[in-house]
C-alpha cells in the first residue's frame, strides 16, 4: 500500500553520498567548458538520490528512491522512535543528522575558497560556487531553526544579494548579477519547499530515516494499523500528537 504525498529525504546514508556528489558536479561545470555533458552525470546522481515514495509490504515500511537499488525496507518492530518535527517545540532538524550537518558546513567552507581564490565570474560569466555556498547557507539556517521560528527563515532569501555584496567588495568582480539572481531563486524555491511539509523521524538502532510528508495523518493511519497495541510505548508512537487535518 503506497502512503500517498510521503518521500523519503535524502539526508543520511549513501543517499546523501550520491546527493552530494551530483551538486558539485552540476555547480563545477564551468570548470569544464568543454566537457559540459559531464553535468548529465551531476543531474543523475542528484535525481538517483531523490526520494520517490512510501509504501507498506507486510509489516515493514518501503522507501524507494528513483535509483532503485538504494530502495530499503524498515520493518515496525525495528521502530524506537517517531517524531513529528514540527509539532515539538524547539526540536531541530540538524541534532539528529550530524552528518548533513558537517557535510554542508563543508561545501561552504570550500566553497568561499574557491570565490575568493578563483573568480569563475570574471571568466565564465557564472559562479555556481557563490550558488552552492549561499543556498547551502540557507538550507544548513532551516535545518538549524525550529520549526516554531518559521517566520526568521524566509528573510534568508535576502542573503544571496547580501552576501555577494560582500565578497564583492572583498574581491570585485567576484560574483556576477546572473549568479545573485539564481542562488536568490533557489533559496526562495527551497524555503517554500520546505515549509510546506511535515517532516517524520523514523529511529532504528542501525540508522535514522527522514520523510517528508504532506498528509501526516495518513502516515499515522499507516503505522498505527501496523504497531501491535503492546508495541506502541516501544516505538514512541503513542507520544506523537494527533494530526490537525
Amino acid at each position: 500500500m503506497k502512503v500517498e504525498g510521503a518521500v523519503p529525504c535524502n539526508i543520511s546514508g549513501f543517499q546523501l553520498l550520491l546527493a552530494a556528489a551530483g551538486s558539485v558536479i552540476i555547480v563545477s561545470v564551468p570548470l569544464f567548458r568543454n566537457h559540459t555533458w559531464i553535468s548529465l552525470l551531476g543531474w543523475f546522481l542528484l535525481a538517483a538520490s531523490w526520494g520517490k515514495s512510501v509504501e507498506t509490504e507486510g509489516e515493514k515500511l518501503k522507501l524507494s528512491y528513483f535509483f532503485g537499488k538504494l530502495s530499503c525496507e524498515i520493518r515496525i518492530e525495528d521502530i524506537e522512535e517517531l517524531k513529528v518535527f514540527n509539532r515539538l517545540e524547539g526540536a531541530v532538524i540538524a541534532k539528529e543528522f550530524p552528518v548533513m550537518l558537517a557535510f554542508v558546513v563543508f561545501v561552504m567552507v570550500f566553497a568561499l575558497g574557491e570565490i575568493l581564490l578563483y573568480p569563475l565570474a570574471q571568466e565564465y560569466g557564472f559562479n555556481g560556487w557563490f550558488v552552492l555556498m549561499s543556498t547551502g547557507f540557507v538550507y544548513l539556517a532551516i535545518l538549524l531553526l525550529p520549526f516554531s521560528k518559521e517566520h526568521w527563515a524566509f528573510p534568508l532569501v535576502l542573503f544571496p544579494p547580501a552576501l555577494a555584496f560582500m565578497l564583492n567588495l572583498l574581491r570585485p568582480g567576484s560574483v556576477d548579477a546572473f549568479s545573485i539572481f539564481t542562488a536568490t531563486m533557489l533559496s526562495f524555491l527551497l524555503l517554500v519547499g520546505y515549509y510546506r511539509k511535515d517532516y517524520v523521524l523514523i529511529k532504528t538502532s542501525k540508522r535514522s530515516y527522514l520523510l517528508a510528508v504532506e498528509n501526516r495523518k495518513m502516515l499515522f493511519d499507516v503505522l498505527e494499523g501496523l504497531i501491535l497495541p503492546g508495541d506502541v510505548g516501544k516505538t514512541g508512537f503513542g507520544g506523537v500528537p494527533a494530526a490537525d487535518d
